[in-house]
Order: structure tokens, then C-alpha cells, then sequence
């Protein structure tokens, strides 16, 4: 209540924040479907935490962007493919594991919105979106445009590609509070020349959070004949869209974080007429120059977490994309409404909630990001992330579903303690 009154005194008062709907249900078995009325429901969500997530008690986890833990279902999917490929061993990749994959691939297509044959399981986004850049034959003098809010590994593709094939990067200052859709059009549009080949999209960035409107800008970028590649990493099962609403024709995204499926798969996606144009980084000369599974001659996959996708599907499909996107929201705005008002607090998401969803991040006037990551954890159990963006200090919270408002209660008494020194 003390910090509740300090944050009231200071400007903002709970007057803001819608009071949460509390649906009775005494049943200890999980019969409840899922809907967009439990949004706000506490003791919905705590029920589904002890049924879905049997997470550590010793501290509180807002740290949920690098992977998201497996739900009961799920981890019990994996461990018994464990077991299988580890009993029945060749006999099962023989004979059994191929024809199984095919229908995989069939269901993620359905999941995604995609058309036939144009998926493909990676180990991860970072492979999938190396297969597509490094697969897109940029020559020396072509421009690609990017921003340094892109994910590191993907800014390094094209680093490497401007060392060795003497390629232009051409940075976007990409605003950390949008006023506008066509205020980020604008400043990709305004980067480009005769000469710009390529563009990289995040749709959902990785430390700020912030949402791109990647198919309005990949349309303007289209009509000046760019090709355009999102990294969808955050965004796939995490906020509702089918991988072509991007507008674009190359897409990487990962599995093992919102989709929920173990470590060890992420997602290609390739428009069926542009398969022809990438050069496989894995060499295959058996398979028609259009057929996705020639990007993906990778030799024996990790056959269990492969295995355990359908189960993650069913997980995906018993939520909803939409109720899990509304309940993330919700929780982002409840912590960082409050954190705004905070003395010494510098917000690095957008203040339009519909700018951001599960990730947001601060930092925090005369602290490094590293000492208020510290300081969390030591002093309220809270663990976060720390790393630096521009001239910005980042502190990236990342709740997830098992999460609740009492986990972020805690996180907001720690910004505030230091807030007070």
C-alpha cells in the first residue's frame, strides 16, 4: 500500500487502471474455456498457473523473452519423446519419423496462414533468417536497410555480408515513441536510394518491445522493388497474425518462445514463387529449385523437440492467440502506466499500448542497467535483463502468462525504492 499511495502522490493514483473482474469457480479441475473476459481475472490466471506452470517459487521470472517455459502439457510431450527416440531408436527415423514430420509441417501451415509448401522447421529464427539474407546474393554496392533496434545477430548477418561482399548498410533511426504509422514509414521510405536491395523488419523488437507496422512499410518499400525480410522471433504466437498479413515475402520466426515448443525449432518462411531465388546455404542438388526442402539440408534434426510441436499447437489452439496477446497487454499496461510516473524512470516502449504487448523496458536516472537488474533481484526476488540501446539504459521486464499483477506489485516497489535514493 505504500508504494501504491507513493506512486498516487507523485501523479498517477490507481483511478487509471481498470478494477479487475473476479469469476468465482471452486472446482479444482481445469474445465474453464478460455476468453477474453478473464483478461483481468487474478484468480483465473492463478488457477491456470497451478495447472499449466509449476515455475520456481524462489524468485519471480520477468524474464520470459529468451525462451518461454514449456506448459505441464507440453513438457510431458517432450520427455515422453525422449523416451520413445531413445528406446526405439533408428527404427523410429526410418520408418515413422518422416511421414509424422510431413503432417507437422501441414498443421503449422494451417497455424500460420500459410500456403502449402512454404514452411520450414529451423533450428531457430537466427537460422531461418540466415538462410534468407545470406540466401538473397547481395553484391557489393547493393544498400539494405536496417536499425540498431534489430536483434544483434541479424544486424551481424549483414555486417558480415558488408566485410566480405562489400555491401552498404544504411542505418534507420527508428523513434522510441512513434506519434504514427506514417511517421516509421517515413523513415525507412527516406533511406532508400536507387540502389537499396533489402530492408530488415522487426516486427516486434526485442528490447523495447515496440510493434512495427511491418506490412504498411513493407508496402512502400515494395513499390520501390525492395525486398523486404521480417523477423517475426518475438511477435509468432505471441500477438494475433498469419505470417503472410506481414505483407512480405520472407519471414524467420521461432518456436521455442511464445509457440511455447522446447528449445531447438524455429519457422522459414518463404513465398512460394521466391524459394527459386534464394541460393541454399546448405548445399542440396537432389530437390527442384522451388521446393522449400532444399533451404533445409541440415542432416539429422533434434527428432524429439520436433515431435513435441503438435503438442504445443494444441496448447496454442486451447488458448487462443487472441486471449493470450489480451492477457499479455494487460499486464505490460498495468506495470508500465505506473512506471511512467516514476521520478528518474525513462520508458524505452511506446506509450500506445497497441505499440507493444508482452516486452516492455526502462531504464533508470543515475543507474546502469546491470546495477537496477542487481538491485531487483537481490532486494525483491525480481529477475530482469539488463543491456543498453543507443544512448538508453534497458531493463526489459517480459512477463508471461503464469504471471501475475502481485509478480509485477513487486517489480514496481523496486523501481520505486530506487527511485526514492
Amino acid at each position: 500500500m505504500k508504494r501504491r499511495t507513493a506512486i498516487k502522490n507523485i501523479g498517477l493514483g490507481l483511478a487509471g487502471i481498470p478494477l479487475m473482474k473476479i469469476l468465482e469457480n471452486k472446482s479444482s479441475a481445469w474445465t474453464e474455456p478460455f476468453s477474453l473476459d478473464h483478461t483481468r481475472d487474478e484468480k483465473f490466471w492463478k488457477r491456470f498457473r497451478k495447472a499449466y506452470y509449476p515455475v520456481s517459487k524462489e524468485f519471480t521470472n520477468l524474464e520470459n523473452g529468451y525462451f518461454g517455459l514449456h506448459p505441464s502439457p507440453v513438457h510431458k510431450a517432450y520427455l515422453s519423446n525422449i523416451q520413445k527416440v531413445n528406446e526405439v531408436g533408428s527404427y523410429y527415423m526410418r520408418n515413422d519419423f518422416f511421414p509424422e514430420l510431413a503432417d507437422i509441417i501441414e498443421s503449422l501451415e494451417a497455424f500460420a496462414g500459410t500456403e502449402v509448401g512454404e514452411l520450414l522447421i529451423t533450428r531457430n529464427a537466427t537460422e531461418a533468417l540466415n538462410i534468407i539474407i545470406q540466401g538473397l546474393r547481395l553484391k557489393k554496392g547493393d544498400e539494405v536497410l536496417l536499425s540498431r533496434h534489430d536483434y544483434g545477430s541479424m544486424i551481424e548477418i549483414f555486417e558480415m555480408l558488408e566485410q566480405e561482399e562489400g555491401i552498404v548498410l544504411k542505418i534507420v533511426d527508428v523513434p522510441f515513441d512513434p506519434k504514427s504509422d506514417q511517421e516509421l514509414i517515413d523513415a525507412y521510405v527516406s533511406k532508400t536510394s536507387s540502389r537499396t536491395r533489402c530492408a530488415l523488419l522487426t516486427h516486434m523488437m526485442h528490447l523495447t518491445g515496440q510493434i512495427l507496422p511491418v506490412a504498411k512499410i513493407a508496402a512502400a518499400l515494395r513499390a520501390k522493388n525492395i525486398d523486404v525480410v521480417a523477423d517475426a522471433a518475438h511477435s509468432f504466437a505471441h500477438v494475433d497474425f498469419k505470417l503472410p498479413d506481414l505483407g512480405v515475402e520472407f519471414v524467420g520466426a521461432n518456436l521455442h518462445k511464445w509457440f511455447s515448443n522446447p528449445l531447438g525449432a524455429g519457422l522459414l518462411y518463404v513465398k512460394k514463387e521466391r524459394i527459386k531465388d534464394l541460393r541454399a546455404m546448405f548445399a542440396d542438388s537432389r530437390l527442384p529449385k522451388d521446393d522449400i526442402r532444399r533451404l533445409g539440408h541440415f542432416g539429422t534434426p533434434a527428432t524429439p523437440v520436433v515431435m513435441t510441436i503438435p503438442a504445443a499447437l494444441k496448447y496454442n489452439q486451447e488458448i487462443t492467440v487472441p486471449v493470450k496477446e489480451a492477457r499479455l497487454r494487460y499486464l505490460n499496461n498495468y506495470w508500465t502506466k505506473q512506471a511512467r510516473f516514476i521520478p528518474g524512470v525513462q520508458m524505452n516502449t511506446p506509450s500506445d499500448p497497441q505499440r507493444s504487448c508482452a516486452i516492455a523496458s526502462f531504464g533508470m536516472e543515475g543507474y546502469t542497467s546491470a546495477e537496477v537488474v542487481k538491485h531487483l533481484y537481490d532486494r525483491f526476488g525480481v529477475f530482469t535483463v539488463g543491456a543498453s540501446l543507443e544512448d538508453r539504459q534497458i531493463v526489459r521486464v517480459t512477463p508471461n502468462l503464469y504471471n501475475s499483477i502481485e509478480d509485477l506489485d513487486k517489480l514496481l516497489d523496486g523501481i520505486l525504492s530506487l527511485s526514492k535514493r
